[in-house]
């Protein structure tokens, strides 16, 4: 009975603190880890959002990009820090394929991290230069299919939600292309431009400047519905593999064992950044829709999200180093 009391009394000495802790947070300085390279739409994101989050709890939000191996590099830094509130880790779809699809993790997959918030959801974007012979999706699939293999299409890394959602449309279409891996969306890019690769697979963060400007031409968007930010770019299923969608989500996550309240402090403030401002314009800008989503939210985002790619990778031998 005595240690039952205990246990209880350290309970509620606990859950009495976390007002107080809520009420601190932030004390010092935030570290926004990005598991990809500087430049790209998820570090645009992270990069506006840490800005945002230092105007509302008056310490600064620091981004550090930590890129490597299909972002398990970036990952693996946040899961073994202090679990804090100090080091947050913003990533992407990523996050949930390399836990299903891809190598023995150094950490514990999903279960190393506390959820906090989900930003939104954008389609993938595929791309070719504007002098292209490609000008439609259709022209990609039929001469793909005419000469399997020859073709070449660009992604920011193995493992990364732009190469699955290539490989995912090989397995839907039967078509064969060959993939050239990059570490990271602007020597992708570079390449594309200068004419090294065919076609890409991209971002819609990364790659909406590059749409607008006209140096490069958007065959088709990879989501289940056409983008806001470019309407008239048709979607894949429209008009080449009717069911197929590869999106890209958004997320923000502590290493585990982080207080729930310093998770809801950021939370809240997320919430909050995404309703209006620079922060809010610049989600727009890069094509991601939908509401910011609770702790909760994220969590169901990413089992559906492991559960999906496990299956497609047992299925249609989906597989990365």
């Amino acid at each position: 009975m005595r240690r039952n009391f205990l246990k209880v009394a350290c309970a509620c000495v606990a859950a009495s603190a976390l007002p107080v802790l809520a009420a601190t947070y932030p004390e010092r300085p935030v570290r926004i880890v990005v598991p990809f390279p500087a430049g790209g739409g998820t570090d645009a994101i992270a990069r506006s959002l840490g800005e945002d989050l230092s105007r509302r709890l008056g310490k600064p939000f620091i981004v550090e990009n930590k890129p490597g191996a299909a972002s398990i590099m970036g990952s693996d830094q946040v899961s073994k820090s202090q679990p804090d509130g100090y080091t947050l880790l913003l990533t992407t779809s990523a996050f949930a394929i390399v836990a299903s699809v891809g190598p023995r993790l150094p950490y514990d997959g999903t279960r190393a991290f506390e959820p906090i918030a989900s930003l939104g959801r954008a389609p993938n974007v595929v791309l070719v230069r504007k002098d292209s012979r490609l000008k439609s999706m259709q022209d990609l699939m039929q001469i793909a299919k005419a000469s399997p293999g020859k073709m070449t299409y660009g992604s920011a890394g193995n493992g990364s939600s732009v190469h699955l959602a290539a490989e995912y449309l090989q397995a839907m279409s039967g078509i064969r292309l060959t993939h050239v891996p990059y570490k990271g969306s602007a020597p992708q890019f570079s390449d594309l431009l200068a004419g090294h690769i065919d076609a890409a697979f991209a971002t819609m963060a990364s790659s909406a400047s590059l749409i607008r400007d006209g140096r490069v031409r958007a065959l088709a968007v990879t989501s289940a519905d056409r983008s806001p930010t470019f309407p008239e770019v048709p979607t894949v299923s429209e008009v080449s593999v009717k069911g197929y969608s590869a999106d890209v989500w958004y997320g923000v996550f502590a290493p585990k064992g982080t207080s729930p309240a310093i998770v809801q402090v950021l939370y809240q403030a997320i919430a909050s950044a995404s309703e209006n401002g620079s922060y809010r314009e610049r989600l727009a800008r890069e094509g991601l829709t939908g509401k910011v989503g609770s702790p909760q939210e994220l969590t169901i985002t990413v089992d559906q999200e492991v559960a999906r790619w496990k299956s497609v990778a047992k299925e249609r031998n989906i597989q990365f180093d």
